[in-house]
């Protein structure tokens, strides 16, 4: 996994163009047509370059879409509703909606979209235990969580955001997150609260 931590402002910028370079080539010519002297091209640095920072293209953007989870990550807190945490993300999304008009685009069994499903059910994981009582195993729940809302942004971007972020956070913390809890698990945090 590619780190943004502690790096020379040379390379983050460097990073950043190919960054740039990445989504402006894939909106507009298809991620699977791009080479690596077209992304150097673009982003104006030398081919060799390139091979200092990124192995491939596919590696590239898994950077890039890394960068994005970790910007969003910082943004929540853990006592926020999955109403409010939904709301910050979606807001996020259509700030920084054209990354995600990249992501949403990838075919749906793409490796790139499995480690993105596998860094959120990780986040997902960090707050939740299963609930005792339930029938649904955990991993099953999880993955429930976790691919319908990439579902349900693929579904927004690609209706051109025409409901509102608020709109959208309401789905999701009812449709997917509260729906889930309600039959398959509980948070962690809740079992921490103890009483002196």
């Amino acid at each position: 996994m590619v780190t943004m931590k502690k790096i020379d402002r040379r390379v983050l910028r460097t990073r950043q163009s190919l960054g740039e370079a990445l989504i402006n080539l894939t909106l507009n010519n298809g991620y699977d047509s791009i080479t690596i002297k077209e992304l150097t091209q673009e982003a104006s640095i030398g081919y060799a370059t390139f091979f200092r920072h990124f192995k491939s293209k596919d590696e590239l953007l898994m950077y890039v879409l890394e960068s994005v989870l970790e910007d969003l990550n910082s943004m929540m807190e853990s006592d926020m509703t999955p109403y409010e945490q939904a709301k910050i993300m979606f807001e996020y999304i259509g700030k920084n909606d054209r990354i995600y008009q990249v992501f949403v685009n990838l075919p749906r069994n793409s490796a790139l979209i499995s480690k993105v499903h596998s860094v959120i059910s990780h986040n997902v994981e960090s707050v939740y235990k299963p609930r005792d009582e339930s029938l649904i195993p955990m991993e099953v729940a999880v993955n429930h969580i976790v691919t319908s809302i990439i579902e349900l942004i693929r579904w927004w971007i690609t209706n051109d955001m025409k409901l509102s972020a608020d709109q959208m956070a309401t789905i999701q913390s009812e449709l997917i997150v509260k729906a889930t809890e309600l039959v398959a698990l509980d948070h962690i945090a809740d079992e921490m609260v103890t009483v002196d």
